[in-house]
């Protein structure tokens, strides 16, 4: 990364890309005399776009500041917002350089139709406001009409996210400076490994209320803890939590059937609560796709079939993952015509039972989920019964310690070396991560 870039809008992390790009139209719009007769080349919106909390917003409120010029916001909550958005720009083209800001274009679009008229007038029409450059934010690229998007309208549109593990890194790492915690390399690491696919908003805030929770003597483990919690509502539990043994077969299943055969989900923490266990799925790739949908259902069901594997059965627990395998699969073999393009729903909504849809078609796209659902666990079910000895080998360790980190996961996987004895004797696991022993 360029040193220039990294010092430019130095309260955004990441994102360095988009910063350089950036970089070049402020200069543009700096030195607007520099371009001579080319002036009236000058991009006149961009949008930024992403999932809500990726910073988008941040961005655009920084940005703006590095322009040292008036800033006007459209904010679309005025009775008449037609006359707002002719009358900020009538406001804007007065000053030599200026900035609009909309903040969720999409959601104003969707209260006005009209708009969309009015703001192509104001970007690209007859009269145009060479010294103003608009910025706006929207949660869905898709919902901006194609006519906005044109040559010189929006023009200029970046998806905002942390690209690759060295983005994630310098927000870590600045999310944690911030707050005055201090965190040695491997916890770093671990925390770089854990947040690779969440949102900007999300690192801050389970770094931020780590630090409150637990104050400068923080962890990267408890940082972690908070993560999920803000994720999925619960944190482990801080007493001895008494682990049944299936319990510990279950998450080991789920473990690794991640580590040894998915393609595009790895394992990252494996804990325990007064309500059961937990194991964190951790995406190899930011895009969603029939194959990583499909290793969703069979991760799913690892848990049950590494019950079965163990105890010829598995226990009631287990239909909370049924459900979640039958949920997926019906959405995924109906809308991506798996069941055939005779049956292909076009969206959602077709999904949902209604008096339009009749019985015979509601069974029959139950039918094929189901079957879906049966081919994933024969094919779950064939692959781990040959790992049998690491399931168990993990479980052994969840016993022992009560939870497992992505590392000591991964280890225990690999090396298979954690040896059950009978009780009373002292058993030892010689694995990457070292020699440990304790008496069973």
């Amino acid at each position: 990364m360029d040193n220039e870039i990294s010092k430019f809008l130095p309260n955004v992390y990441g994102l360095w890309r988009i910063k350089e790009e950036l970089k070049v139209i402020l200069g543009w719009y700096k030195d607007p005399e520099s371009m001579g007769k080319r002036k009236h080349l000058l991009p006149k919106g961009i949008l930024f776009y992403g999932d809500p909390g990726c910073g988008k917003t941040m961005l655009m409120r920084e940005y703006s500041k590095e322009f040292a010029c008036p800033v006007f916001l459209i904010e679309g909550n005025a009775e008449d917002v037609q006359t707002e958005i002719i009358e900020t720009y009538e406001k804007a083209s007065k000053e030599p350089l200026s900035i609009v800001i909309i903040d969720e274009l999409d959601r104003l679009i969707d209260k006005d139709g009209k708009l969309i008229r009015i703001l192509q007038a104001k970007l690209d029409g007859f009269k145009q406001n060479v010294g103003t450059l608009t910025l706006a934010t929207a949660n869905e690229k898709g919902k901006i009409p194609e006519p906005l998007k044109r040559e010189g309208r929006f023009d200029r549109r970046f998806d905002i996210y942390l690209q690759g593990k060295d983005e994630v890194r310098e927000a870590v790492e600045g999310f944690l400076a911030s707050a005055g915690l201090s965190i040695d390399e491997e916890g770093l690491e671990e925390l770089v490994e854990d947040f690779r696919f969440d949102a900007a908003s999300h690192i801050r805030a389970a770094i931020n209320s780590a630090a409150l929770r637990y104050g400068d003597d923080c962890t990267a483990e408890q940082i972690l803890d908070v993560s999920h919690f803000i994720a999925w509502g619960r944190l482990p539990h801080k007493e001895e939590v008494e682990i049944d043994r299936r319990v510990a077969i279950h998450e080991a299943g789920h473990a690794a059937y991640l580590h040894f055969f998915s393609k595009t989900m790895d394992c990252g923490r494996i804990y325990f609560s007064a309500s059961g266990g937990f194991t964190t799925l951790m995406p190899l790739k930011k895009t969603s796709s029939i194959l990583s949908v499909t290793e969703n259902i069979r991760c799913s069901l690892a848990g049950l079939v590494a019950e079965e594997i163990c105890f010829g059965y598995h226990g009631y627990g287990s239909h909370t993952d049924l459900n979640q395998a039958h949920s997926l699969a019906y959405h995924l073999v109906n809308t991506q015509a798996l069941n055939g393009v005779e049956n292909h729903c076009n969206s959602y909504e077709e999904l949902e039972p209604s008096k339009n849809m009749s019985q015979a078609k509601m069974r029959g796209m139950e039918r094929a989920s189901r079957r879906f659902v049966a081919k994933q666990y024969r094919i779950v079910e064939k692959a781990m019964k040959e790992k049998r000895r690491q399931i168990e080998a993990l479980s052994d360790f969840l016993m022992e310690h009560g939870k497992a980190s992505k590392k000591e996961i991964q280890a225990i996987l690999s090396a298979n070396s954690w040896c059950c004895k009978k009780k009373g004797e002292e058993r030892e696991w010689h694995g990457t991560l070292g020699k440990r022993s304790a008496m069973v």
